[in-house]
């Protein structure tokens, strides 16, 4: 039978155990925001940060690791999964601009040191705080960060299945994924490029055929438009479908990111 002392034994050592969790979590964010080393794992298909659904919280999370040793071994853990990885470093003046483009990819968690000793989860609204939507352009508050995501997924495991077995199909966890990706599709809300000279909207060759770019955030249609030769026109579904070019085979969404092929009922 616990007795009286016993309890407050107990609270004061949870209460000293979450202190020391609290101290080893600032810790690590400040070295987050200050390391002069600080390496991302990102996926060899999309070149975009790899994302994985932690298995416990269901967070959608992206990898860090200090030092580009850490990094080298702990990339060993997605490799031995047969993901295709590269290593990036991120410089202290992208980080801020990093972690804030988290947001519209559907990102909500960072794990720092994926299998190695020291590993630890952080929300990523404790890294870093968004902008008041409020304060925001019409244009910048278009964001889909489901269908971001749902590609980045799709991408990723089409990318790994493609490895193991280049022939086959679909598997049952690409047929999900797809079905999931084409109905975000039909409730996003998108950027579409207009050519500013002659009003016409840019299309792209990928592997023989044409499709239309949309973008799901102004991030990745700045990708897109580096020449600035674009202005931008926000369009839903429906009316996607009534101005799709008849030459097309379908969409392609942020070319020059998770670049994912998406075919469109006209």
């Amino acid at each position: 039978m616990c007795t009286l002392q016993t309890r407050h034994t107990a609270r004061i050592s949870n209460m000293d155990g979450e202190m020391k969790r609290i101290m080893a979590l600032q810790a690590v964010m400040h070295r987050i925001r200050h390391s002069e080393e600080l390496y991302v794992v990102m996926s060899a298909s999309t070149h975009m940060p790899f994302v994985s659904c932690n298995p416990e919280t269901y967070d959608d999370e992206i990898f860090l690791y200090f030092g580009k040793d850490e990094a080298v071994r702990g990339a060993q853990w997605f490799l031995g999964k047969k993901h295709p990885i590269q290593l990036a470093g991120i410089d202290k003046e992208s980080r801020l601009g990093f972690f804030a483009s988290l947001f519209s990819m559907g990102v909500n968690a960072v794990t720092v040191n994926q299998s190695l000793p020291g590993e630890l989860v952080i929300q990523l609204n404790q890294l870093v705080c968004r902008q008041d939507p409020e304060k925001m352009s019409k244009r910048a508050r278009v964001e889909n960060p489901e269908l971001h995501l749902t590609s980045l997924y799709f991408a990723q495991e089409l990318a790994k299945k493609g490895k193991a077995d280049p022939g086959g199909g679909l598997s049952e966890e690409l047929k999900l994924l797809d079905e999931e990706l084409a109905a975000h599709f039909r409730r996003a809300r998108y950027i579409i490029a207009v050519d500013e000279d002659g009003g016409g909207i840019p299309l792209v060759r990928k592997n023989g055929n044409t499709y239309q770019p949309v973008f799901t955030d102004m991030r990745e249609f700045q990708k897109f438009n580096r020449e600035r030769k674009y202005s931008v026109s926000l369009l839903e579904y429906d009316t996607l479908r009534e101005i799709l070019s008849p030459e097309t085979a379908g969409v392609v969404i942020n070319p020059f990111g998770v670049d994912v092929l998406l075919r469109v009922e006209k």
